[in-house]
C-alpha cells in the first residue's frame, strides 16, 4: 500500500487495518488476505482505533467525520459530521466516543449512535493525539505546544496533570499492553518514556486473558484425525444412503403421482362424460321448455282477453255508479248550504248579545280605574312628606359620625408617625438580614453544586460497580460454561479412548489378515508385468505388420497407377496408327498424280511426323514429372504415417501402463474400502 499515512493492528493481532487516501483495508496479519474495504471518508483518514473486541472500528479524517464500521459486514453503523472541523484523533471504549480536532475542543460522544455528548475547551493549544487508559480510567492528550496532558473521568474536572517534554508538537502517543508505560513522539525527533502510576505510586497490574487454544501431541491429533477420516468416511456412507433412500422415495412418489394423474384423467373423463350427457339434456329441456314457454303465451293471450273484456264491462259499472253518486252529492250540497245559513243567523243573534255584556263590563272598569288614581295621589303626598323628615334625620347623624371620624383620624395619624419610625429601624434590620440570607443562598449554592458533583462521580461509580459486576457475572457464566465444556471433553476423550483401544485390536486382527492378501498381490503385479512385456511384445510385431502392408500398398498403388499409363500410352498408340492408316488409303487413292501426291506426303509429313514426335516427347516427360512428383508425395506420406505409428504406439503404451496403475489403485482401494467396512461393522 503506498502513500499509507495510518496502520494499526488490532487488539488481538489476527487484524490489521492501513489506511491509502480516504479508504481503509482490512487485511488478516497471518496470510494477508484482504477482508474487506472500508469506503465512506470524504477526505484523508487521520486516525483508527480499534474497540476491545475487535469486531468495531472508530475512524476520523479531514472531512471532519467521525465514522463507527462493522467489520463482520464491512458497513457504516454511526456517523458524526461536522465539516467546518479537521479531526486529528479518536479513541473509544464501549460507551463513548473522543475525538480532538483543530477548533481546540475535546468532543465526547455516545458510542451507540456518535450523538453529541459534551465539549470541553482545550486551551491555546489544541490536542494533536489521544490515548486511552482504561484500568486507569484516565485520558491522556499531545498537545501542540509539546506538553502532554491528563484527564480523569469525568473530565468535567478538567487537566488534573500536565508535563512539558518536548520542544515540537506532539504526533503519537502510545501505551503499553497493561498501561504501565506511556511513549509519545514529537515533531523534535525525540522519544519520551512515562511510569503511568496512581496516587500512592502503584502501577495498576491488566489482567491477562487466555487463549481458548491448547497444545496437543502430533499422535494425539492424528488419532484425532484419523478417528476425524473415519467419521467423514461414516457420513458419506450415510449421505449415500440416505441418498439412495431418497431416490428411492423419490421413485414411490413419482409413481404415486403417476397413478393419481391416471386417476385423475379417468376422473375427468368420466365428468367430461357426464358434462356431455347434461348438456345433451339441457338442450332437451331447452326445446321443451321453448314448447312450453309457446303453450304459455298463446294461453296468456286468450286469458288477458277475456280480462280485458271484463275489466271494460267493470268500468261500465262503476261509471254509472259513478253519476248515481254525484247526483247524491249535489243533493247533499243543497241541504249543507241550508244548515249554514241557520247556523249564521245564530251566530249573528249570539255576537249581538255578547257586545252588549262587553260594554257595561266596560263602564264598570272605567269607574273602578278613577277611584284608584284618587288614592294613589294622595298616597305620593303622604310619601313626600316621610322622606324629608327622613332627610332631616340623616343630615344630623352625617355631622355626628363626621366628628367622631375625625377625631380617629387624628389618633391614627398619631399612630401612623409612631409606627413609621419603628418601619426605618425594622428597614435596616431586614437589609442586614438580607444579606445574610443572600451569603447563605451562595454557600448552600455552591453546596449544592459539590453535592452535584458527588453525586455525579457516585452515580459513576455505582454504574462501573454494576459494570464490574456484571463482568464478574459473565466471567463466572463463562467459566462455568467452560468447566462444563472441559468435563464434557474428558468423558468424550474417555470415551475415544475406549474406542481407540477397540480400533487397535481390530487394526491388528486386520494387518494379519492384510499380509496374506500382500503376497497375493505381488504375485499378480509379476503376472501383470510379464502381461505388460507380451503386450510390448504384440504392439511391436503389430508396428512392423502395419509398416509392411503400408509399403506393400504404396508399391501396388505405384505399379497399378503406371500400368495405368501404359495402357493410355497404347491406347494413344492405336489411335495414331489407325489415323495413319486412314491416310495412307486417301494416299492410295491418288497414288497415279505424282504432284499431288508429293503435296499429301508432305501435308502427311508435317502432320504426322514433325508435330507429332515433339508431342510424344513433351507427354513423356510431363508423365516422367508426374510420377516424380507422386513418388515424392507418397514417400513423404510413408514417412509421415511412419512417425505417427511411432507415436501411437507411445500413447498407447502410456495410456495402458496408466490404466494399469489405476487398476492397481481401484484395487488397494476397494480393498481400503473393504477393511473401512469390517472396522466398522
Amino acid at each position: 500500500i503506498r502513500a499509507c499515512p495510518e496502520c494499526k493492528f488490532s487488539n488481538g493481532g489476527q487484524y490489521f487495518a492501513a489506511v491509502h487516501g480516504n479508504i481503509i483495508h482490512i487485511y488478516s496479519t497471518y496470510t494477508c488476505d484482504t477482508i474487506g474495504h472500508l469506503r465512506g471518508h470524504n477526505g484523508k483518514v487521520r486516525c483508527l482505533y480499534w474497540l476491545q473486541d475487535d469486531t468495531r472500528l472508530v475512524s476520523v479524517g479531514m472531512d471532519g467525520a467521525v465514522y463507527d464500521w462493522n467489520l463482520k459486514e464491512c458497513r457504516k453503523e454511526n456517523d458524526n459530521v461536522l465539516k467546518s472541523i479537521t479531526y486529528t484523533s479518536v479513541v473509544a471504549d464501549g460507551k463513548n466516543v473522543w475525538a480532538v480536532g483543530s477548533d481546540r475542543k475535546l468532543r465526547e460522544m455516545d458510542m451507540t449512535s456518535l450523538t453529541m455528548m459534551q465539549e470541553h475547551d482545550t486551551g491555546d493549544f489544541p490536542l494533536s493525539t489521544l490515548a486511552l487508559a482504561t484500568n486507569h480510567r484516565m485520558l491522556f492528550g499531545g498537545s501542540d505546544d509539546g506538553s502532554v496532558r491528563v484527564y480523569t473521568f469525568p473530565l468535567q474536572g478538567g487537566v488534573q496533570e500536565q508535563s512539558v517534554a518536548h520542544s515540537a508538537p506532539i504526533a503519537r502517543i502510545a501505551l503499553t499492553f497493561d498501561e504501565s508505560v506511556l511513549f509519545t513522539v514529537g515533531d523534535d525527533c525525540a522519544l519520551y518514556v512515562y511510569d503511568v502510576k496512581d496516587k500512592d505510586g502503584r502501577s495498576a497490574k491488566r489482567e491477562v486473558t487466555f487463549a481458548e487454544e491448547i497444545l496437543i501431541s502430533k499422535s494425539d491429533l492424528e488419532e484425532k484425525n484419523t478417528t476425524i477420516a473415519e467419521l467423514r468416511a461414516k457420513v458419506e456412507e450415510l449421505k449415500l444412503d440416505m441418498d439412495y433412500q431418497q431416490r428411492r422415495r423419490e421413485i414411490k412418489h413419482d409413481e404415486k403421482v403417476k397413478e393419481i394423474t391416471d386417476g385423475h384423467k379417468e376422473e375427468n373423463e368420466r365428468q367430461m362424460a357426464k358434462y356431455e350427457q347434461l348438456l345433451s339434456l339441457k338442450n332437451e329441456q331447452d326445446i321443451n321448455f321453448t314448447e312450453i314457454r309457446r303453450d304459455m303465451t298463446e294461453k296468456h293471450r286468450s286469458e288477458m282477453s277475456k280480462l280485458e273484456i271484463d275489466y271494460q264491462a267493470q268500468i261500465q259499472a262503476s261509471e254509472e255508479q259513478l253519476t248515481k253518486l254525484k247526483r247524491d252529492l249535489e243533493a247533499q250540497k243543497k241541504d249543507f248550504l241550508n244548515q249554514l245559513s241557520a247556523k249564521d243567523a245564530q251566530m249573528d243573534k249570539a255576537k249581538k248579545e255578547m257586545e252588549e255584556n262587553f260594554q257595561e263590563a266596560l263602564a264598570v272598569e272605567k269607574e273602578m280605574n278613577e277611584s284608584l288614581r284618587t288614592e294613589q295621589k294622595e298616597l305620593t303626598r303622604e310619601h313626600e312628606e316621610v322622606r324629608k323628615q327622613l332627610e332631616a334625620d340623616t343630615d344630623c347623624e352625617i355631622e355626628e359620625i363626621k366628628e367622631k371620624y375625625q377625631e380617629r383620624l387624628r389618633s391614627e395619624r398619631d399612630a401612623f408617625l409612631h409606627l413609621k419610625g419603628e418601619n426605618g429601624i425594622m428597614r435596616k434590620k431586614f437589609n442586614t438580614l438580607q444579606k445574610d440570607i443572600s451569603d447563605k443562598n451562595e454557600e448552600i449554592h455552591s453546596l449544592f453544586e459539590t453535592q452535584n458533583v458527588l453525586h455525579q462521580k457516585i452515580t459513576g461509580l455505582d454504574k462501573d460497580i454494576e459494570a464490574l459486576k456484571n463482568e464478574i457475572k459473565e466471567r463466572d457464566e463463562t467459566i462455568g460454561d467452560k468447566e462444563k465444556r472441559i468435563y464434557d471433553l474428558k468423558k468424550k476423550n474417555q470415551e475415544l479412548e475406549k474406542f481407540k483401544f477397540v480400533l487397535d485390536y481390530k487394526i491388528r486382527e486386520l494387518k494379519s489378515q492384510i499380509e496374506p492378501r500382500q503376497d497375493e498381490i505381488a504375485q499378480a503385479k509379476q503376472k501383470i508385468k510379464e502381461m505388460d512385456g507380451e503386450l510390448e511384445r504384440y504392439h511391436q510385431n503389430n508396428l512392423s505388420l502395419v509398416l509392411t502392408i503400408n509399403d506393400l500398398k504404396l508399391k501396388i498403388d505405384g505399379q497399378q497407377k503406371e500400368i495405368h499409363n501404359l495402357s493410355n500410352k497404347l491406347k494413344d498408340a492405336e489411335t495414331y496408327k489407325t489415323r495413319i492408316r486412314n491416310d495412307l488409303s486417301e494416299l492410295a487413292n491418288i497414288i497415279q498424280d505424282p504432284k499431288s501426291l508429293k503435296e499429301s506426303v508432305k501435308k502427311l509429313y508435317q502432320k504426322h511426323v514433325k508435330e507429332k514426335v515433339r508431342d510424344t516427347q513433351e507427354m513423356e516427360e510431363d508423365l516422367q514429372k508426374e510420377y516424380n512428383r507422386q513418388r515424392d508425395y507418397l514417400e513423404k506420406t510413408v514417412e509421415s504415417l511412419k512417425r505417427k505409428l511411432v507415436k501411437d504406439a507411445d500413447s498407447h503404451k502410456t495410456d495402458n501402463n496408466r490404466i494399469m496403475n489405476e487398476n492397481v489403485i481401484l484395487i488397494k482401494c476397494d480393498f481400503f474400502f473393504f477393511l473401512i467396512i469390517a472396522i466398522v461393522s
